[in-house]
Order: C-alpha cells, then structure tokens, then sequence
C-alpha cells in the first residue's frame, strides 16, 4: 500500500468536512459506517484530500436566511406538534452564521430540531462535531453510537433505551447541519423527524451566497 504524504494527512486534520458529501438522494437506507480498519482510513484520507482540494478555491458563502431555514422546519413531526420555532442570524469575528430550530412536543415525549448553516467557514463551523472526522460503531446494554451515511452525507446517531433519549444529525452538502434531539421518543421516530426536514431543498441551497472567485 502506497504511504501518504505527511502533508496530506496534516490536511485531513483541518478539513473536519471533508469526505462528508452531497448527495441529494435522501431516500434511501440509513447505512453504517463501522470502523473502517487502517486501509479503509487510508482511502478515507486520501479522499478527503482530493475533496479540499476541489473545495479550497471555493469562496465563502454568506449564510442564508434564517427565515428560509425556518420554512423547511415542518408543524408536526412524528405526530408531535410544534410547540415553539426560531431562527437567528449571527456573527463574530467576521463570521456568521443562521440558524433555524422548532420543538415539538406531547406529554413526556419532545423533538427538538435545528438546522443551522455554516457557509462562511463549514470546516470551522463544524470542529465541535468530532464524530465529521471519524467513524464510531459502539453499543452498551441499554443503546449504541455510531456514525452513519444517509445517501453520500454523513451523520451521527445515538439512542439509549433505558431513558429514551436520542440524537440523530447529518451534514447536508458539506455546508449545513441538521440536529435531531428526543425525549421519550422511540429511536425510529428520531430518523422520521430528520427526514421529515426537506434535506433535498436544504442540499440546493448548497451555493447560496457565494460569490464568484
């Protein structure tokens, strides 16, 4: 097997997106990522190379408007109805960013929702989410955690049975991150909420408030 350049796997480090993809095609199967093994990590970094390089000469996006987000956030979810939504745009340090997020909620049983756009800096906006530069396949006796993809996009999940307690999120063409948290929710009902957000109408928003380099 070739050995990587130094350099390429130094990139890897500040490229947290790369590799995350864009698909549109979000209705298929949620697949597991599992752990990839020394090889596959190897092809995981080449690639991620290759997808900064074609996204480096990419200008920064000026973040949509929150109310645009907000519209894809739907009234009921799972059966659930909203109970509270917001949006905000905000900005520091030269960046910014929008955001959109709705509750949904029932007797003991909540949804929250949030999509949020990071099309200044993606790769910045997205450090928090360690699980974008990794793959995770663990389970306890009570729930599991693992990174998934949803066509080429990669997501985060993780569910306990003992609290019903949840998490499901997905990187929407490499810029923008849908959040799915629950309460007192079955596990199933956290992928429904995700994809009951209009994934596709968020992916073609992909270079909105960008300018020509």
């Amino acid at each position: 097997m070739p050995r990587l350049p130094l350099l390429a796997a130094l990139a890897l480090l500040a490229a947290p997106l790369a590799g995350c993809g864009g698909s549109d095609d979000y209705g298929g199967d949620v697949e597991d990522t599992g752990e990839t093994g020394l090889f596959g990590r190897a092809q995981e970094m080449a690639a991620a190379v290759e997808q900064m390089e074609e996204t480096a000469n990419q200008a920064p996006a000026e973040p949509v408007d929150f109310r645009r987000l907000r519209d894809l956030l739907p009234e009921t979810l799972v059966g659930l109805e909203r109970t509270d939504v917001e949006g905000a745009k905000q900005g520091s340090m030269g960046f910014s960013i929008s955001e959109a997020s709705a509750d949904y909620g029932a007797g003991d049983s909540t949804v929250s929702v949030k999509v949020t756009d990071m099309g200044a800096v993606p790769a910045m906006g997205m450090m928090g989410a360690a699980w974008t530069m990794t793959d995770v396949d663990r389970e306890t006796a009570t729930g599991y955690e693992k990174t998934v993809r949803l066509g080429e996009s990669k997501g985060y999940r993780t569910y306990d049975t003992g609290s019903r307690r949840g998490e499901f999120s997905l990187v929407v063409a490499d810029r923008f991150l849908v959040n799915v948290t629950g309460r007192g929710v079955d596990d199933a009902d956290l992928e429904a909420a995700l994809r009951a957000v209009d994934l596709s109408a968020l992916a073609a928003m992909r270079d909105d408030g960008r300018q020509e380099a």
